[in-house]
Order: structure tokens, then sequence, then C-alpha cells
């Protein structure tokens, strides 16, 4: 039977916490090869880089890891990772804290929602939107019609290059953040302000993320960037997708030529969640999903 990484010696046992930390990586790792996750938050990238914004706070429990955040009441976890039994430890946290856990993906619901115990929820806003990896490429077939004419008119009316972003240059995708976020007033926003500095932690860290990113140059400047890394074997996830709103097309161009860089051993391409927005919505829907990773928040009825 799988069990967990041994590196358990800098994770206390539940119901002691610690704060997530970037010496934790390399057990998340392991811990993420063993289980490969479905859910866009299970990257280590993703979770160190959001840890200020939730304030990850890390425990073992048995065979299970147990992430906390501690923003916020009453308290809220996120799916244990291991080969522990999820109902026996998602039971017994929420026993003695009250709290709930957050964007638990359908598998593990299954089980959950025979056990009469549990209250089952959907959170369809932080529901990803999974795609096959050759539609997005190719953008074969009539549904796809906008698509092309975004592309074809974009490419018609700039003169641009893709480039490969490597570790000498990704200071540069800080450049375009601030300047896009003065056009978003980031600083206003709380999500868009957490956003900034999740990539600026990102960068940070570029070369030990070992992430994959690609920017749209018009007239020297980057215009738009893309930030993505293997989920699992078979899915690339997107952490960062962004474009200049001001050039039409440019956001379509940017996801395809990224795409057309990247290994085609993947399948699936994760874009996350739409966050309840509904512009944001809209424009996943368009690109026609395969499908949905559906994720639960689970509670104890009273």
């Amino acid at each position: 039977m799988n069990s967990l990484p041994k590196a358990m010696n800098r994770i206390p046992d539940y119901p002691q916490f610690t704060a997530l930390g970037f010496e934790h990586k390399a057990f998340f790792d392991q811990a993420f090869r063993k289980f490969p996750p479905r859910i866009s938050e299970f990257t280590f990238t993703n979770l160190f880089s959001w840890r200020e914004a939730f304030n990850y706070e890390v425990s073992i429990l048995e065979e299970a890891v147990i992430l906390r955040s501690g923003v916020g009441q009453p308290a809220r976890f996120l799916q244990p990772i291991g080969a522990a039994e999820s109902a026996k430890i998602i039971g017994r946290v929420l026993g003695d804290t009250k709290g709930f856990f957050m964007r638990i993906p359908e598998e593990t619901v299954g089980f959950l929602k025979k056990d009469s115990r549990f209250k089952v929820e959907e959170d369809r806003n932080n529901w990803d939107y999974l795609y096959l990896f050759s539609d997005l490429l190719n953008l074969s077939g009539r549904k796809y019609d906008g698509k092309r004419n975004q592309i074809k008119k974009f490419k018609s009316e700039h003169d641009y290059a893709y480039v490969d972003i490597n570790v000498s240059e990704a200071a540069l995708i800080l450049e375009f953040e601030e300047a896009w976020c003065a056009v978003k007033d980031c600083q206003h926003v709380e999500g868009l302000d957490n956003e900034r500095r999740t990539l600026h932690q990102i960068i940070a860290h570029f070369t030990d993320f070992g992430v994959r990113a690609g920017a749209i140059k018009v007239g020297g400047k980057i215009r738009a960037v893309a930030i993505a890394e293997a989920l699992n074997t078979d899915t690339l996830v997107m952490h960062i997708l962004k474009a200049d709103p001001a050039l039409s097309g440019l956001y379509q161009v940017m996801l395809n030529d990224f795409l057309a860089a990247q290994d085609k051993r993947f399948k699936y391409v994760n874009l996350e969640q739409d966050l309840g927005i509904a512009g944001l919505r809209a424009s996943k829907q368009s690109y026609h999903p395969c499908g949905m990773i559906k994720k639960y928040t689970i509670s104890l009825k009273n």
C-alpha cells in the first residue's frame, strides 16, 4: 500500500500545526507523485504561492497530510492527502474543530455521501475547467470559429513574437504585471492584489518550482503572459494567463501559442476555476471544456 514520504520530521502530528514553508517542498512533491491530484489547488507551487493569502498550515494525522487555512472562522481545511481513510480523517477533524473541508473532489465525496454524519454542498464557483489539450491547440470545428477569427485578426494587425521565458527573463513578467494591475486597479481589489503577490512568489522561486512560462511581445514589450506546470502525468494546469485588455485577440493568441510550445504528452489542460465571476465563467465556457472537476464543501450535520 502506498504511504506518505518519510520526511515527516518537519511536520508535526495533529492536532499541532506548523506554517507551510519552502522546506516542505520535497515532501509535498513526493506526496503528489504518490497520490496524483486532479484539483488545481494541489501543486506545491500553488499552495506555497498562496500561503500568505490563506495562511496555510500543515499537520500529519495517521497517514494523511492535513492542510488548514488560518484565515477566517470556522476553521477551514483542504482535502487530506494520503492513503488514510478520508471519512475517518475528515470526521475526526470536523469533530474536533466544528469547521469545514473545502475543495473536496468528487471521487472523495462519493464515499462521504454514504456517511450520515456529513453535510455535502456543491462549490460550483471553484470547479475546475478541464479541456482536451488537442481542442485548445487545434481549435478545430465550427464551435471554435470565433476563436480562430480572433487569432487571425490579431495576427493580421500586429507584429508580435512568442517567447519562452527562462529564469533570466522571469522578472520581466513582473513589469507586465504592474502595468496590467495599473489598468485593473489591483491594489483596491483583494483577489487581484493577492494574485499579484502570488505571481511575485512564483517568479522568486521560478527555477525551484519548475514552471513553464511564455510571453507575447508586441513592439518589443511583454503584453501577455502564461505560466503553467504539470498537475499530474496527463494534465497541464494553468496558473497564470493574462493579456493586455487593450489588444483584442491577444488572450486567445497567448493561450494558443503557449500550448503549441508545450510537451504534447499532456492530454488535458486545467484552466482552474471561475470564482463565480460572470465574465470569467463565460470566457472559460466559450472554450468548450470536456469536463468539470467538481468540488464540494464538507461539514458536520447539526
